[in-house]
């Protein structure tokens, strides 16, 4: 019996052993995370001319420094530069999207980005976006559609506006879901649009706007029994005096 249990105890002793030793020879893993504001983004209605805009917000939630590798896109219609490639843990970064939507036809479209990164749980994170491209909604107007301030002076302030009209038989309520950025100061006089009302908004172009080419916008939601996101596309040439 004795010698029974003695095999027994080196039996269990070794199967330990082995088990502590494999575990050791495997090779660690990263411990960065990463996560995202968002998996999908909705446009919704966008013009034909101008390019459409939005941030996404990443974030390593992780141990271990995370590396962005590389931002895949599936068409050449949408831009993803990255402002830094390396985050510590708990550190975020903007990954800007840039949508273009003359490079492609118009109609209900479905986009999407691929996250490479060292996170080795989503080493390939997939995220979406969604637009209508040159369509109308049947809630709302825009006068113009887009806003192009063409060529303007650095360290001037120029102005447009925006005539929103509700083209319903409802009350709609107005919604900012994204800002036009830092270079852009954007005035909403009103957040409700009765059946037939219409609302100016202003934007001004800020002196501190940095030279050469500006893209950037806005989205809108318009919600009564039926709701409606439309995006508005701002561009400028900011140039020397």
């Amino acid at each position: 019996m004795k010698i029974l249990r003695l095999k027994s105890f080196f039996t269990i002793f070794f199967i330990f052993f082995m088990i502590v030793y494999v575990s050791a020879q495997k090779p660690k893993s990263s411990g960065a995370r990463i996560s995202i504001s968002e998996m999908m983004w909705d446009f919704g209605y966008v013009s034909r001319n101008g390019k459409v805009i939005h941030t996404y917000k990443i974030k390593n939630v992780g141990g271990d420094t995370l590396i962005l590798a590389k931002i895949r896109t599936t068409c050449g219609c949408t831009t993803t530069p990255l402002p830094k490639q390396r985050l510590a843990p708990g550190e975020s970064t903007d990954l800007k999207v840039i949508f273009d939507p003359q490079k492609i036809a118009a109609g209900n479209t479905t986009k999407k980005l691929q996250i490479i990164s060292n996170d080795p749980t989503n080493p390939f994170m997939e995220v979406q976006f969604t637009a209508k491209i040159g369509k109308n909604s049947s809630l709302i107007k825009l006068t113009p559609k887009e806003i192009n301030f063409d060529t303007v002076s650095q360290g001037t302030e120029e102005q447009r506006s925006l005539k929103i009209e509700n083209i319903s038989e409802e009350k709609l309520s107005i919604k900012m879901v994204e800002g036009p950025g830092d270079d852009i100061d954007l005035d909403l006089e009103s957040k409700i649009l009765q059946p037939g009302e219409s609302v100016q908004v202003t934007l001004k172009l800020k002196k501190k706007a940095a030279l050469g080419d500006l893209y950037t916008s806005f989205t809108l939601d318009f919600e009564g029994s039926k709701m409606a996101r439309v995006s508005i596309p701002i561009s400028a040439v900011v140039a020397n005096r």
